[in-house]
This record gives C-alpha cells, sequence and structure tokens, in this order.
C-alpha cells in the first residue's frame, strides 16, 4: 500500500509539472490583487505571477490540512489518556471492592461452619428433612442496574 501511494504522487507531481511548463506563458502573466472594502481604504498588492498564486495557494492549504491533522491527533490523544486514567482508576475500585467482597465472604463462611455445628443442626441431622440453600450468598446477590435508576 505505501508503494501505491508513492507512485500515485510521483504520478500527480509528474503530471503538476508538465501543466506548468505547458501553460507557462498563461501562468507567467502578472495578476495585481486588489481588496476594496467601503470602511477601508482600496488596497492593491504588488505584480504577481499567476503560478506564485497557485503555489502559495498550495501550501496554505497544506498547512491548514497539516494543523488540522496535528489538532485532531493531539484530541484523540488526550481523550485516550482521559480513558486510560479512567479505566485504571475503575480497576482500582473494582480491586478494593473485591477485597471487601473476599472478607465478607470468607467472615460469612466461618459463620456457616459454626452454626453448622451447633447443637440445633445435629437434630435436624437426624430427620430427613431437606435443607433450604442459603438465598443471600454473595455471588447469587445481584446489585440495582444504575443506568435505569
Amino acid at each position: 500500500m505505501r508503494y501505491v501511494k508513492v507512485l500515485l504522487l510521483a504520478i500527480l507531481f509528474f503530471l503538476a509539472l508538465v501543466f506548468f511548463f505547458q501553460n507557462q506563458n498563461a501562468l507567467s502573466q502578472n495578476l495585481v490583487l486588489t481588496l476594496n472594502l467601503f470602511f477601508l481604504p482600496p488596497m492593491a498588492s504588488i505584480p504577481l505571477p499567476f503560478y506564485f498564486l497557485i503555489v502559495a495557494a498550495f501550501f496554505v492549504g497544506a498547512v491548514l490540512a497539516l494543523a488540522f491533522l496535528v489538532w485532531d491527533k493531539v484530541n484523540l490523544s488526550a481523550r485516550l489518556m482521559k480513558s486510560k486514567w479512567r479505566v485504571s482508576s475503575l480497576e482500582r475500585e473494582m480491586e478494593k471492592l473485591r477485597k471487601q467482597l473476599g472478607a465478607e465472604t470468607s467472615r460469612s463462611s466461618f459463620l456457616r461452619k459454626t452454626q453448622s455445628t451447633s447443637p440445633n443442626a445435629d437434630k435436624s441431622a437426624g430427620e430427613n428433612k431437606p435443607t433450604a440453600a442459603p438465598s443471600a450468598l454473595p455471588e447469587d446477590v445481584q446489585a440495582p442496574d444504575p443506568d435505569k435508576a
């Protein structure tokens, strides 16, 4: 793809040179630019060759296009850095919440183990009643969706 771009650019450059050489008489004519606004005195430029105006307009356009591309690149880089900072902040918060959840889970599993070894658990073990599964395990708890609030 890089070679195709270079080839197209070389062809474009060649055609521009051919255009300038074949139209040298018409492009060499002098042109005076004037600006006549009703609140300013009339202004006129020095006589300039027409090809100079074409080349100058091309370079001004190229510089403006480059400036817009650089501005877009800087803007996107800033947005990327802000997004990365937000992701790392959310990852730190998630890790903190996981640690809290792990501590609560280990505490609740310890309480379940001590409750199952209590004397009431031995009486119910003698009976053949099915035991209900704990209804609020930390893995089963669903948080409300903040987007739907």
